[in-house]
C-alpha cells in the first residue's frame, strides 16, 4: 500500500513535505528515491507522486496525477463538547476525526473546567492529521474557537438540527429510537452538543431545549466527555448515512 502524507499545498507540480512529515518518511519509513507516495492536502485533494530528492532532512516529490472531492453542504456533523483535561483531548479530536466529523468546537458551559487557548488548539491539527491520514479522511476536521453555550444556539440555521446529550433527562431518547432522526436527516446539519463533568445545568438543557435541540442519551450509563463525544457521533454519522442511503 502507498503510503500517505500530507502537504497543505498540492497546487505545484513539484512538492516538498513538512519537516515532521519528511522525519516520517526517511528515518521511520526509510522511503528511497523513486518510491511512490501518495500525498493529500486536508482539503479534498488527493495525489499521486514519487520521491525525485531526498535528503537527511528533505523530501521532495513530483506530482503525477490528482484528484479532488468536494466536501459536503449538508449532512454535516459538528461536535461541541466541553474540553476533557490533559491528553484526553488530545484523544478524542483523534478519534472524532477517524469518525469523519467536520468541526470540534470547544463548548465553554458553566461547569467547563477547561478552556483551551488558542496556542493549545493549534497544536491539536498535528493529532487532527495524524488521525487523518490513518483513517484515510480527504478533509481535515476543523478545530474551531470555543463558544458559549448560549452564543451558538443564537446562531442556529434553520437547516441545522441540533442534539444535547443529558443522560438525566426523563425525556431523553435512546439515540437507536427512530424518532431522534428526521427522515430528511441526510439533508440536515448536525450539531452534538456535550457537557463538561458534571453535566449541563438544567437551565442550560432548557435553553438548549427551546431552540429546538433533541435530548438524547445511551440508558444505563453516565458517559465521561470524550467516550460521549465519539459514541454519540459514531451513532449520529451511521444515521445520517442510512438516512442518505434511503435505510
Amino acid at each position: 500500500m502507498t503510503e500517505l502524507f500530507y502537504c497543505a499545498d498540492l497546487r505545484a507540480a513539484t512538492v516538498t513535505l513538512s519537516d515532521a512529515e519528511a522525519h516520517h518518511a526517511i528515518h521511520v519509513l526509510r522511503l528511497k528515491l523513486h518510491d511512490a507516495i501518495g500525498l493529500f492536502d486536508g482539503a479534498g485533494t488527493r495525489a499521486s507522486a514519487v520521491i525525485t530528492a531526498i535528503d537527511r532532512r528533505t523530501v521532495t516529490a513530483s506530482v503525477s496525477s490528482s484528484t479532488f472531492t468536494q466536501k459536503p453542504t449538508v449532512g454535516r456533523l459538528t461536535v461541541a463538547a466541553s474540553p476533557a483535561k490533559g491528553d484526553r483531548l488530545k484523544w478524542m479530536i483523534e478519534k472524532l476525526t477517524e469518525l469523519s466529523v467536520d468541526t470540534y468546537i470547544p463548548l465553554l458551559t458553566e461547569r467547563t473546567v477547561v478552556d483551551p487557548r488558542k496556542s493549545k488548539l493549534d497544536k491539536l491539527s498535528a493529532n487532527v492529521i495524524s488521525a487523518a491520514k490513518q483513517s484515510g479522511q480527504l478533509w481535515l476536521m476543523d478545530v474551531a474557537a470555543p463558544m458559549k453555550l448560549a452564543e451558538m444556539l443564537q446562531v442556529t440555521a434553520s437547516s441545522t438540527r441540533y442534539y444535547i446529550a443529558h443522560p438525566y433527562a426523563a425525556d431523553a431518547e435512546p439515540t437507536d429510537c427512530p424518532g431522534v432522526f428526521p427522515p430528511d436527516a441526510s439533508q440536515n446539519n448536525h450539531v452534538l452538543l456535550i457537557g463538561p463533568e458534571g453535566g449541563f445545568t438544567d437551565a442550560e438543557v432548557q435553553l438548549a431545549i427551546n431552540a429546538g435541540a433533541t435530548s438524547i442519551s445511551l440508558p444505563g450509563t453516565i458517559l465521561r466527555i470524550e467516550t460521549a463525544a465519539i459514541a454519540f457521533s459514531a451513532i449520529l454519522q451511521q444515521s445520517i448515512s442510512r438516512r442518505a442511503a434511503g435505510v
